[in-house]
């Protein structure tokens, strides 16, 4: 199956580019949980950007490498 238009071509690279980046996107997740139920953590400053640029990087990922490689029906 060709991959046109992909920045990724390699089958391998992108499922684990995608698994670094959900891994993140769940570790940042439990953290903001945990800030968010406790008053003995007060990490806003460090998670609210942090999750911004995770959310940044998933989105591109998603558009510009996962989209292309869907298979259309």
């Amino acid at each position: 199956m060709t991959t046109p238009n992909v920045v990724i071509t390699n089958p391998k690279a992108r499922r684990y580019a995608r698994i670094v980046l959900d891994v993140l996107g769940a570790a940042l997740a439990i953290v903001l949980a945990v800030d968010a139920s406790t008053p003995a953590f007060d990490l806003i400053d460090i998670t609210t950007p942090v999750l911004a640029g995770w959310a940044a990087a998933r989105a591109v990922f998603g558009l510009a490498v996962d989209t292309p490689n869907t298979p259309k029906q």
